[in-house]
């Protein structure tokens, strides 16, 4: 018995290029789906304290009143629970000014200030990140934040899980 007949068939069953077809089929299905299973991350269920440390930056003297020590702080979007802010820092906002002689300088903003809020959050570990409220916690990460009386763009800059 020959392994290709002369109708192009392999052991007189199946064309080749059929063959070919089906096994480039078979190997994508495969493929994909060991793809699939690898993306989803471990989640360990167990809950631990973390502290998250939040910059708001560029907001007037209300909204630095608004987020106080002792609230409940939010994701905006989603409305879930971050944590308890227990410690609040509030400084100067500078930025970048040309001055009248043409170099940049790093002036004082009048009326602006920066906020830097240390947050105590419920959080989960994954082989890939932490996870605060939903919400994966990665330095330099933004999101809106809000409290009871006020909301802001927040960038994360530290996330210590204990």
């Amino acid at each position: 018995m020959k392994i290709i007949n002369e109708k192009g068939k392999l052991f007189g069953i199946i064309n080749i290029i059929d063959l070919i077809v089906i096994l480039v089929i078979a190997l994508l299905v495969v493929g994909g789906a060991k793809r699939i299973v690898k993306s989803r991350p471990e989640v360990i269920s167990e809950v631990k304290k973390a502290t998250v440390t939040i910059e708001i930056s560029d907001i007037r003297k209300p909204t630095v009143e608004g987020f106080a020590i002792g609230d409940s702080i939010y994701h905006y979007d989603k409305g879930q629970y971050l944590g308890k802010i227990i410690d609040k820092k509030v400084t100067e906002y500078r930025d970048i000014v040309e001055s009248g002689d043409g170099k940049w300088n790093l002036a004082v903003v009048p009326e602006k200030y920066v906020a830097t809020l240390t947050v105590e959050a419920d959080a989960k570990e994954t082989t890939e990140a932490i996870i605060v409220g939903g919400e994966q916690m990665r330095i330099g990460a933004q999101f809106r934040l809000k409290t009871k009386k006020a909301t802001a763009f927040g960038t994360v800059l530290g996330v210590e899980v204990k």
